[in-house]
């Protein structure tokens, strides 16, 4: 009985061992950083010689950026996941996020390396990218001699300072033009700010530094969906390997001691609309050429002699589905009008359409922009966005927000679009 006891002992201290050999085990521990401040730390172990510290975005950690952290792990890649606004008490949100300082950033730069001895990559995703470009430039800042920092990893980056009107290009947060360290961006096609990507791209390597980009096809975001679909898992598979071999590009890289001049951002206007107000973007509407959700092709190169009302929209925003009913109401008070109402569908397939349609009702032609290219042409930003065309063929109001569509002063303004 006691020599069985003993084998049976061996064996767990045998499989304990190989276990802690072949598995990347998940702690959470404390780091002090200024004034006193503790954030807490998702760690996951790797016996490379880099980490990457993934700063939470606007929404929080979800299974994704963990899934991701622990197959990073397995490529000997060192993880630290925080989300600094919890840790900080902070409300969750993007504007959390825009006014976040990046010392507490800069902070964990440092105590990852002085815990680790490992190089340092910072990771964001979101508005989280802001938080990372800001406390790399907070790190220049400190001339730390060492060159144990090497860049930035960014997934889908938000950068607006703020939504412009409809129509208009959007204001960039201040660290974009004061960033010049070495930067992977990896961009979700189907993301609503990918009209804009090239444009961001250009003022975040304006200053010589590399930005390298890739471009993630069939996806919003690999993270933003808290139910991982098929898509995401796809892409998800090789992108360890790939962040494996692109920090090793990055790394070839000089991070710069000196900083660019950080302005300070002016700006507290919203872009947002709450109401119909007039269009002041480029007047004359794109013609269309667009298949219906049920495979119809729809063609339409003449706006003239009708009021003409285009929607874009898309099924994940909560918004957008919310003012459908004003909508289909707009569409029946408007009944023997010379007055069209359209839907485009933004960056979705037709099945995704066909189940939406069957669970929530809309009385309107939805076309399908299953790539995204058309939103683009029209320079939409947010979702939902909405153009009012008049009976000259010129955009008259433009709304990038979720409003009543029946109201009485909006019904006011379509008509006397009619009667000019």
């Amino acid at each position: 009985m006691k020599n069985l006891i003993s084998k049976i002992t061996l064996l767990i201290l045998s499989l304990s061992y190989f276990q802690s050999q072949t598995c990347f085990a998940e702690d959470e521990i404390i780091v002090p950083v200024s004034n006193g401040v503790e954030i807490s730390v998702e760690r996951f172990h790797a016996k490379g010689k880099h980490l990457i510290l993934w700063l939470a975005p606007e929404y929080g950690l979800r299974a994704a950026h963990r899934s991701v952290a622990k197959m990073l792990s397995q490529q000997n890649i060192e993880v630290w996941q925080s989300n600094i606004a919890e840790s900080l008490f902070l409300p969750r949100g993007s504007t959390t996020l825009k006014n976040l300082s990046g010392n507490y950033v800069a902070d964990l730069i440092e105590m990852a390396h002085k815990e680790t001895g490992k190089k340092i990559i910072i990771v964001g995703d979101s508005y989280a990218t802001l938080l990372a470009l800001r406390g790399a430039h907070q790190w220049q800042q400190r001339h730390i001699k060492t060159p144990y920092f090497i860049g930035a990893i960014l997934f889908t980056p938000y950068t607006y300072a703020r939504i412009p009107p409809l129509g208009q290009l959007p204001e960039y947060m201040p660290i974009v033009s004061a960033t010049n360290i070495p930067i992977m961006i990896y961009q979700a096609k189907n993301n609503g700010n990918s009209g804009q990507f090239k444009t961001l791209v250009e003022k975040l390597q304006q200053h010589g530094n590399p930005v390298y980009t890739r471009i993630t096809p069939k996806v919003m975001s690999l993270f933003y969906e808290e139910d991982v679909t098929d898509e995401m898992r796809n892409q998800v598979k090789p992108l360890p390997l790939n962040m494996k071999k692109m920090i090793s590009i990055l790394e070839r890289n000089k991070v710069p001691t000196t900083t660019i001049p950080l302005k300070l951002n002016h700006s507290n206007k919203r872009g947002l609309d709450i109401q119909i107000k007039e269009y002041k973007g480029k007047i004359s509407p794109i013609a269309i050429n667009l298949e219906n959700a049920y495979g119809k092709k729809i063609i339409k190169n003449d706006y003239k002699n009708q009021v003409t009302v285009i929607n874009f929209w898309a099924t994940w925003c909560t918004p957008c589905i919310k003012e459908i009913p004003s909508l289909n109401r707009l569409k029946d008070k408007m009944q023997g009008s010379k007055f069209e109402l359209i839907s485009i569908n933004y960056a979705e397939d037709k099945k995704t359409i066909l189940d939406f349609m069957d669970k929530v009702k809309v009385d309107f032609p939805v076309l399908l922009d299953q790539e995204g290219a058309f939103a683009n042409k029209w320079n939409i930003i947010a979702y939902p966005s909405t153009f009012v065309i008049g009976k000259d063929g010129k955009i008259k109001y433009g709304v990038n927000a979720a409003i009543e569509w029946d109201s009485p002063e909006v019904i006011t303004e379509i008509k006397a679009l009619l009667n000019e």
